[in-house]
C-alpha cells in the first residue's frame, strides 16, 4: 500500500496499520466536528427555552423537535458519537476490500451518470419555477395536495409532488442523497434498474402515504430516495463478496438514522411515504438483484432497457408538467 509523497514521483509506503490509523484519525476529526455543531445547535435551542422559563414563561419543549434545525443539531450530534464509536472499533478487515471487490469497482468506474444528472436537472428546474412563484402557491397548484387527489381525482399529483420541494434545506438534503444515491446506483448496477426503481418508488410511497394519512400536503423526492436506499441494501446484502466490506453495514446504518429521524420529526416528515419508497425499492432488488456473483447485474435485457427509458421519459414529463401548472400562476 502506498500514498503519492509531497515530492512528484515518489510515493511512500505505509503499512496497513498505519493506513488503518490514518482512516480512524480521519473518522475522528470529522465526527468531533458534527459533535461540536450538533451540540452547539442544541444547546442554542434549549438555552433559549431555558431563558424563556426565566423569564415567567412556560416552555413548550414540544416546540423543538417541530423545529428543523433543532432535530438536524441533534442528529449530527448523534452522528459525530456514533462516530467515534466506529472509529474506536474500526478493523483493517472493515475498510480493505477484497482483490474481487476491487476489480468489480475498477469495472464500473467507466460508467457515465447521465440519469442522475437528468434526474437531479428536473428537481432543480422545478424548484427555480417554485421560486419564481412563491413555495405555498406552487405546492397549491402541483403538489401531492391529499384532498384534490381523492376529491378531484388528480392522481397526477402523486408524481409532480415528487419534483417539488418545500424550501431551501428541504432540497439541498434532498439533492446530496439523490446525487450520491442514485450515482452509486449507475456504477454499480444499471441506468434503467435507477430511473425504474426512482419512480415506482414515487408512486408507492405516495400510494401508501395517502392510504394511512389522506390528508395533507406532500413534496419532494424522498419516496424515491428511500427506494434506491431500499435497493443499495438488497444489493449490498447479495453482492457483498463484490463490494467495499462496510457497504452493507453503511446502507444499513443510513437506513437507521432516517427511520429515527422520522420518528422524531413526525410531525414534519412524512414516514409512510418513506417506508412506502424503502419497501417498494427492496422489494425491486430482491426480484432484480441475481444471487449468483457470476452473473453481472449491470447487464439488462432489451425490455429492462426500455423500461428505464420510459421510467426517466415520465418523470421528465411529470416534473414538466409541474413546471405548466406552476407557471400559470403568474
Amino acid at each position: 500500500m502506498s500514498l503519492e509523497n509531497e515530492n512528484p514521483g515518489e510515493e511512500k509506503q505505509i503499512t496497513p496499520e498505519e493506513y488503518l490509523l490514518d482512516q480512524k484519525k480521519s473518522i475522528r476529526k470529522k465526527s468531533w466536528w458534527a459533535v461540536g455543531i450538533g451540540g452547539f445547535i442544541v444547546l442554542v435551542h434549549l438555552g433559549w427555552l431555558m431563558l424563556f422559563a426565566v423569564l415567567g414563561g412556560n416552555p413548550d419543549f414540544s416546540v423543538l423537535f417541530r423545529s428543523i434545525f433543532f432535530i438536524l443539531g441533534l442528529f449530527a450530534l448523534a452522528a459525530g458519537i456514533w462516530g467515534l464509536y466506529y472509529a474506536k472499533n474500526l478493523s483493517l478487515e472493515e475498510i480493505i476490500p477484497s482483490a474481487e471487490a476491487v476489480a468489480f469497482l475498477e469495472k464500473s468506474q467507466a460508467t457515465s451518470r447521465y440519469y442522475t444528472f437528468v434526474l437531479a436537472g428536473c428537481i432543480a428546474a422545478v424548484f427555480l419555477t417554485q421560486l419564481s412563484i412563491g413555495f405555498e402557491e406552487s405546492i397549491l397548484a402541483a403538489g401531492f395536495v391529499k384532498e384534490d387527489v381523492i376529491g378531484k381525482g388528480e392522481y397526477w399529483r402523486i408524481l409532480t409532488g415528487g419534483a417539488l420541494h418545500g424550501g431551501f434545506l428541504h432540497i439541498y438534503f434532498n439533492s446530496q442523497a439523490l446525487f450520491g444515491i442514485a450515482s452509486m446506483i449507475e456504477v454499480l448496477s444499471n441506468r434503467a434498474h435507477l430511473a425504474i426503481v426512482f419512480l415506482l418508488s414515487v408512486i408507492g410511497g405516495g400510494l401508501l402515504s395517502l392510504a394511512f394519512v389522506p390528508t395533507g400536503q406532500v413534496v419532494g423526492a424522498s419516496g424515491g430516495i428511500m427506494g434506491l436506499i431500499g435497493y443499495l441494501a438488497v444489493y449490498g446484502y447479495r453482492r457483498k463478496a463484490q463490494l467495499p466490506p462496510d457497504f452493507l453495514k453503511s446502507v444499513l446504518i443510513n437506513i437507521g438514522f432516517i427511520a429515527a429521524f422520522g420518528l422524531i420529526a413526525y410531525q414534519i416528515i412524512d414516514n409512510f411515504s418513506h417506508a412506502g419508497g424503502l419497501i417498494i425499492g427492496a422489494l425491486y432488488g430482491f426480484v432484480q438483484v441475481p444471487k449468483d456473483l457470476s452473473q453481472d447485474p449491470r447487464k439488462v435485457s432489451l425490455f429492462i432497457e426500455i423500461a428505464g427509458i420510459v421510467a426517466l421519459a415520465i418523470y421528465i414529463a411529470e416534473a414538466a408538467f409541474a413546471i405548466f401548472r406552476i407557471s400559470k400562476l403568474s
